[in-house]
């Protein structure tokens, strides 16, 4: 019984590696045919960490749908939150601040990881709940929810986010002036737009962008990312409108990825050594691949426009900034917010620029 066990076990170890390599071949051969060199992509995927992932695109078709539709393991959440003392909004299926701060709530009190991820898993287990949230805590999210959003990302405004921030301002000063020369940005707004994006240069990925864009170019069809959707009640129609959005995803970042190979054929670089997001930015200043190959810039002048070296990751920021609005005097803090906001049209974005900007010119972290 435990040999026949142990054969499923092995049978079943060995599936994905071989799904993985098949999910690939597609995207590979397209790559070849559109002039990417069969020797560099084959190098490429024949490494041993770059593998097939349904996180990308399922976290992105997830996203969407939750969007337009609502979650079904999110409306049934906030229904047994509301129940337990957790929530206090509309069981609408759309996971907004209130219900994150109700989950990071939950996890806090039952020994999980507090990360604001709601799954079906946490849905069973609310479900099994009986105790209802301690006072303090239901006292503390009705707080909260008189307040309104909050204005500003609370994980970048912390003692040991800003302390990243002063650490990298004052460790890269010259490159920092040098960007101010160029392109008008100010330093302290540099640094808050790194330490939002990467922490300024402490964070770049968690996965290998090769990873991530070739998993979403792989998946143009929803059903191979559906094991994300567990617990939702997808009818047939919105898997149509799944299978439409995968598609565009899909071609988006095949886009992406074959300029991720164009520009690590350019610059000498191996593009399997890259981290990046879940959707394939990279570098210290988080590029996608295709406005790299436009706005990159070689800060330190040494033929190779290196997005991981901070001088040509700042470089290459100031210039994309300046190409999209970052005119006008930047010492200005309404022209500089306003410019922030033409970049990224998120209040608490801006918010939390300014925030870590005005720390490091001496002041408290307030917008």
């Amino acid at each position: 019984m435990k040999r026949f066990i142990l054969l499923i076990l092995l049978t079943a170890a060995c599936v994905p590696a071989t799904a993985q390599a098949a999910e690939f071949d597609a995207v590979k051969t397209r790559l070849t045919a559109d002039g990417i060199p069969a020797a560099q992509v084959k190098a490429a995927f024949s490494r041993p960490d770059v593998r097939f992932s349904v996180d990308p695109m399922g976290k992105k078709l997830l996203e969407m749908y939750t969007s337009k539709f609502g979650s079904d393991v999110v409306r049934e959440l906030q229904k047994r939150f509301t129940e337990l003392g957790y929530f206090s909004g509309p069981a609408n299926g759309r996971p907004d601040y209130l219900f994150r701060s109700g989950v990071r709530a939950f996890q806090r009190e039952h020994g999980m990881p507090v990360d604001g991820r709601y799954s079906l898993d946490m849905l069973t287990l609310a479900q099994q709940e009986q105790a209802k949230a301690p006072q303090q805590v239901q006292d503390d999210l009705k707080a909260l929810a008189a307040s309104g959003p909050p204005q500003m990302y609370e994980a970048i405004i912390t003692p040991e986010r800003l302390g990243e921030a002063k650490e990298f301002y004052l460790a890269n000063k010259a490159v920092l002036d040098e960007v101010r020369q160029r392109y008008g940005v100010p330093p302290e707004a540099t640094v808050g737009l790194l330490t939002v994006e990467t922490r300024a240069g402490k964070f770049l990925g968690d996965n290998l962008a090769l990873n991530n864009l070739a998993s979403m170019a792989a998946s143009s069809k929803a059903a191979t990312v559906m094991s994300v959707f567990a617990g939702e009640k997808v009818t047939p129609e919105r898997m149509a409108w799944l299978d439409s959005k995968a598609a565009e995803k899909a071609a988006w970042a095949y886009s992406e990825l074959k300029a991720l190979f164009t520009y690590g054929e350019r610059n000498k670089l191996d593009v399997a050594a890259m981290p990046g997001s879940i959707y394939g930015a990279i570098g210290v200043s988080q590029f996608m691949p295709s406005s790299l190959l436009r706005f990159g810039v070689d800060g330190d002048g040494d033929g190779v426009v290196d997005i991981f070296n901070v001088r040509d990751a700042v470089n290459s920021m100031g210039n994309y900034l300046r190409a999209h609005g970052f005119t006008g005097n930047l010492e200005d803090e309404a022209t500089l917010r306003e410019s922030l906001f033409r970049y990224n049209h998120s209040e608490t974005y801006v918010n939390t620029i300014m925030a870590v900007a005005h720390y490091l010119k001496g002041g408290q972290a307030l917008p």
